[in-house]
């Protein structure tokens, strides 16, 4: 991959989602903080990550910002607004995935993000891969060991649906 990235699962209070959004753009840079309940496994975010890092490279991009054009891959949504709505922190969020690009100091975003790190919230289950939008049936198709590999075609299928 060009850049570094670094991801990591962190837990904390559930809270007014534009308090810790505002916080993390003191920060700079690209930094993206998903609700985990919808992230299968740190392949799910690595994946995202080196296909939005691809786009902006080769301009396809849809978005303006690395940031943003994860959050595409991330969810496997075409839309912004649907990517945003899908994998984007609520009031009620408290299992953080937090995504730096560029080398970011992460224990000082956790900080000031009021987040302890857990990295256990990025696990894949099999209700995550149903609130992904994986039917039983599409679960069921693929051995266990293997579920989670159906989240990482709906990153890549985000470059068709472009």
């Amino acid at each position: 991959m060009a850049g570094i990235v670094e991801t990591l699962g962190a837990l904390g209070a559930a809270t007014d989602p534009d308090v810790r959004l505002a916080a993390l753009r003191e920060f700079g840079g690209d930094i993206q903080l998903l609700d985990a309940r919808l992230v299968c496994g740190r392949d799910h975010l690595v994946s995202a990550a080196e296909h939005a890092e691809r786009a902006m490279r080769e301009g396809t991009n849809a978005a303006k910002t690395l940031a943003v054009e994860f959050v595409l891959y991330a969810s496997g949504e075409r839309q912004i607004a649907d990517a945003l709505e899908k994998m984007g922190i609520r009031e009620d969020t408290t299992e953080f995935a937090v995504v730096a690009f560029g080398g970011l100091d992460t224990a000082t975003v956790l900080e000031a993000l009021a987040l302890t790190r857990d990295d256990a919230v990025l696990e894949a289950s099999r209700q995550k891969l149903r609130a992904f939008g994986l039917s039983d049936a599409e679960i069921d198709s693929v051995p266990a060991d293997r579920q989670a590999d159906l989240v990482l075609e709906r990153v890549a299928m985000v470059d068709l649906l472009k």
